[in-house]
C-alpha cells in the first residue's frame, strides 16, 4: 500500500470541507474516481482539479509539483498554495526517501522534474511546507492559519513558536472568511495550551495581510501546466487542443459508457 494513503484529520485542503480524509480505498493508480473525474477548463484549472483529487486519495507527493506551480500564479491561487503546504508537511512526515515521479500520474510528454532541493530532503520539504502555509495564511486563508496554529503548538516547540501559534489562532478567530462558513477547527485543548503564550506585538509583520505574489517560472513543467487553453473542456465539450494538459493523464469520463449487448427486457 502506498505510504501516502493515510488519514490526516488535523490538516485541511481548504474550501468548505474542513477535515481531510485521504482515502485508502484505492490501493493502486491515481485514485481518480471515474464517476467524478476532473472536468477541466483551462489547463491550469484541470491541473488544479487533478492535483486536489490525487492528493485527497493519498498521493500528495505527486500532487505537490502541480500545486506549487499553480500557487506561483499569485492572487486567486491561495487554495493551491495552502494545499501544497499541507501536502509538503504530509510528505515530510511520511518520508521514505527523495520524491520522484511515479508511473501513471504524468503523461509521456510531461516535462515534470523532481530535482528541486525540497524534494531531496525531509527537513527541506517540511520547511517548504511551512513556507507555503505562511504565504497563504498571511494572505488571509483561514485553513492555513489553523494548520500553522496546530503545527507550531506541538509539545516540543520553543516559546517563540508557541507565540506565533497564538498569533495564528488570533488571526484565525478574526478571519471574516472563516466566519462566513461558521467553521472552527481549533479545539478547546489547543486553545487552552496557547492561552498563556506570549502574543506578538501588533507591529509584528505576521499580523499584516500580504497578498500572494506572482512568481513567473522558467520551469518547463510549470510553463506547460499554465499554458493558455480552451475553457469548458469536459465530458460534454469539445476535446482539448493536442498540446493541452499533455503533462497530465486524461480524465475518464462517464458520458460514454462501454457498449453492452442488447437487453431482452
Amino acid at each position: 500500500m502506498n505510504v501516502f494513503k493515510s488519514i490526516y484529520s488535523r490538516l485541511s485542503f481548504g474550501g468548505v470541507a474542513i477535515v481531510v480524509l485521504v482515502s485508502s480505498c484505492s490501493s493502486s493508480g491515481t485514485g481518480i474516481d471515474r464517476k467524478d473525474p476532473p472536468v477541466g477548463g483551462t489547463p491550469a484549472e484541470f491541473g488544479f482539479q487533478y492535483a486536489q483529487t490525487i492528493a485527497k486519495n493519498g498521493n500528495c507527493d505527486q500532487a505537490l509539483p502541480i500545486l506549487i506551480c499553480l500557487g506561483e500564479q499569485g492572487p486567486g491561487w491561495e487554495l493551491a498554495v495552502h494545499s501544497a503546504g499541507v501536502c509538503a508537511l504530509e510528505a515530510a512526515k511520511l518520508w521514505t526517501g527523495p520524491l520522484e515521479a511515479r508511473p501513471g500520474f504524468f503523461g509521456r510528454r510531461s516535462k515534470i522534474s523532481f530535482d528541486k532541493p525540497y524534494y531531496q530532503s525531509k527537513t527541506a520539504l517540511y520547511d517548504k511546507g511551512l513556507s507555503l502555509l505562511h504565504a497563504s495564511a498571511t494572505a488571509g486563508w483561514p485553513d492555513s492559519q489553523a494548520v500553522l496554529a496546530r503545527e507550531l503548538s506541538q509539545t516540543s516547540t520553543p516559546a517563540t513558536d508557541l507565540a506565533e501559534a497564538r498569533l495564528w489562532l488570533n488571526r484565525y478567530d478574526r478571519n471574516s472568511r472563516r466566519k462566513i462558513y461558521g467553521t472552527n477547527t481549533l479545539d478547546v485543548i489547543l486553545r487552552e495550551k496557547l492561552a498563556n503564550a506570549d502574543l506578538p506585538a501588533e507591529s509584528d509583520s505576521l499580523w499584516k495581510r500580504h497578498d500572494l505574489v506572482k512568481h513567473p517560472s522558467r520551469d518547463p513543467f510549470c510553463r506547460q501546466l499554465i499554458s493558455t487553453g480552451r475553457r469548458g473542456v469536459g465530458p460534454n465539450a469539445h476535446p482539448p487542443e493536442a498540446t493541452s494538459n499533455s503533462d497530465l493523464p486524461e480524465p475518464e469520463t462517464v458520458d460514454a459508457p462501454p457498449r453492452r449487448a442488447p437487453s431482452d427486457h
